[in-house]
C-alpha cells in the first residue's frame, strides 16, 4: 500500500497518534482505529484542552472489527456534525 501511495507511513521516531489526529483535524476527517488515544488526551495538555482532544477523540474515531475476512466498522459510530 504505500509503494502504490495508498498508505503514508509516519517516521518510525515520531509520535504517529499526532500525525492521524491533525490530518483529520484539518481535513474535516474520522480517524478509523481501535486506539482511544488516552496518551495523546494526557500528553502536553491541561483542564479544558483535555476536555476538548477527549470530546475530538471520542467523536472522531471509528472503531471496528474483522468477522473472518470481512472488515466491520462500528455501525453505531455517528458521523459528527460538523
Amino acid at each position: 500500500m504505500v509503494d502504490s501511495g495508498a498508505l503514508v507511513a509516519t517516521p518510525p521516531q515520531d509520535y504517529d497518534d499526532s500525525y492521524s489526529i491533525q490530518y483529520a483535524f484539518n481535513h474535516g476527517g474520522c480517524v478509523l482505529t481501535n486506539d482511544r488515544f488516552n496518551d495523546y488526551v494526557e500528553k502536553g495538555a491541561t483542564g479544558q484542552e483535555k476536555g476538548e482532544r477527549r470530546e475530538w477523540v471520542r467523536s472522531h474515531s471509528i472503531s471496528f472489527t474483522f468477522v473472518g475476512d470481512e472488515f466491520v466498522p462500528n455501525p453505531d459510530f455517528g458521523w459528527p456534525s460538523w
